[in-house]
């Protein structure tokens, strides 16, 4: 592959490229480092932006994420990406009110969310995101409609995986004038712009 004109392309290459290497994340959990490796990662993106295709999600349309870095963070960032989706990153500080607005400002019809703290953020103000259709956990338990775990979202793209054979080749169909990620600032003086 030539110079990677768009992050589809980087993200392809990267797993094509360092492939065998250790790691492609590194996360700390119960005192030890774990690793997920390239092969691993593409897998969890695939399956991730499977999941959405089969949850109705279609190319060109906004989803949000609510969290803290983590690696999940990064599978979400790359399954919106690669299912040709534009993410909307949400700062895991901002309260529920500003959360909201910016759900309703880019018109996010999902959102992957942290846990249930962060799910307390959109659980009220659904009401008032007339987009929002699904919401997806990392971690907790999906106990409410429109509410699914990460794990089962991938689930669903692993089950509906034949059904879409181009996915890699889609992914590459992006341009560099596509959108990619909608970006707000903090609103200190007023809503996020």
């Amino acid at each position: 592959m030539s110079t990677p004109r768009t992050l589809n392309e980087l993200f392809f290459a990267a797993v094509d490229r360092f492939g065998s290497k250790a790691a492609a994340l590194r996360f700390k959990a119960g005192g030890a480092w774990h690793d997920i490796t390239h092969a691993e990662l593409a897998r969890r993106v695939k399956l991730t932006a499977l999941g959405l295709r089969e949850l109705g999600v279609r190319a060109g349309d906004h989803i949000a994420i609510l969290s803290p870095n983590r690696p999940e963070w990064a599978i979400a960032d790359f399954a919106c990406l690669t299912a040709r989706c534009a993410d909307v990153p949400i700062y895991p500080t901002l309260p529920a009110g500003q959360a909201a607005y910016l759900l309703r400002d880019s018109r996010a019809v999902a959102i992957f969310v942290a846990d249930p703290v962060q799910y307390e953020k959109v659980a009220g103000p659904r009401r008032e995101t007339p987009d929002l259709r699904h919401v997806i956990l990392f971690e907790g338990t999906a106990e409410r409609p429109g509410v699914t775990t990460l794990q089962a979202l991938q689930q669903l793209g692993a089950s509906g995986e034949g059904k879409y054979p181009s996915y890699e080749k889609d992914a590459l169909g992006v341009t560099p004038d596509d959108l990619a990620t909608l970006i707000y600032t903090s609103g200190t003086t007023g809503d996020p712009k």
